[in-house]
């Protein structure tokens, strides 16, 4: 029996933990940072190239991270002053269109409703220190700390990708210069833009449809006896920026023609 294997091209190599399908197998708004998998979110990956097939679409969302900040002499001015800061920056939000949320991967709205769990610390509710992990293994960083000198909120806008990466940011650079500084406190923009994609599963049958295209085309060169055998349907959905405001999205498959 002849075969002629096409390269497994974009597979994601896990390191110490297995690949486990999670309940919230990428049903929310995911942060595109990189190579990710809709099935598994507590492993680290080592980007490799994607396969030729798959679905490139225009994000859904840019997100930047933002701080807010305070240095006021007494600790408690500090939390005061960020917290009247994030509540006006909550209530703006809502009112322009845009969203704050947190999350290292999967993007979670802060509201008036929530933002005491969000950020319980600020709430008085639990120290700033945080033993808690995130995604990729490492410590996560706290929502709200406190270093004795300057308080800080690190959270993220987030608005609708319409258009440029470049009419985005003028959008969020408008957001942040619109909520008014309470005491000492200041929004400060950190890092760059980065793109969200929602419920990433949701394409899953539409790439089916592109490999099986795709494996059933190039069968057709070689002759009647040949049959085709496809591997990898049962992996997650991953992605990847591509563009300034593009991503791509795939599944890890390989494809084999054979005699």
């Amino acid at each position: 029996m002849r075969a002629f294997a096409f390269a497994v091209l974009g597979c994601l190599t896990f390191v110490a933990s297995p690949l486990l399908a999670q309940d919230d197998n990428g049903g929310g708004e995911i942060i595109v940072t990189g190579m990710r998998n809709s099935l598994s979110r507590n492993v680290t990956s080592i980007e490799a190239q994607p396969p030729v097939i798959g679905l490139k679409r225009l994000a859904d969302s840019a997100v930047r991270t933002i701080e807010i900040v305070s240095d006021s002499r007494e600790e408690e001015m500090r939390k005061r002053e960020v917290q009247a800061m994030l509540l006006d920056a909550i209530d703006r939000a809502k009112r322009d269109g845009f969203s704050l949320v947190t999350g290292q991967f999967e993007l979670v709205e802060v509201t008036r409703a929530n933002w005491q769990d969000q950020f319980p610390a600020l709430a008085g509710k639990a120290d700033s220190a945080s033993d808690d992990e995130d995604d990729e293994g490492d410590k996560a960083q706290p929502a709200f700390e406190d270093d004795g000198r300057t308080a800080t909120v690190h959270l993220k806008v987030k608005t609708k990708l319409v258009g440029s990466i470049g009419s985005a940011q003028q959008k969020i650079n408008g957001f942040v210069k619109s909520v008014p500084a309470t005491g000492r406190s200041q929004i400060q923009q950190k890092g760059e833009l980065a793109l969200t994609i929602i419920n990433p599963e949701q394409y899953r049958d539409e790439i089916y449809r592109r490999i099986a295209a795709g494996s059933q085309h190039a069968v057709t060169f070689y002759g009647p006896e040949y049959g085709l055998e496809v591997t990898g349907l049962d992996k997650g959905i991953a992605w990847k920026q591509v563009s300034n405001t593009e991503v791509f999205l795939y599944i890890p498959y390989a494809f084999t023609v054979r005699k």
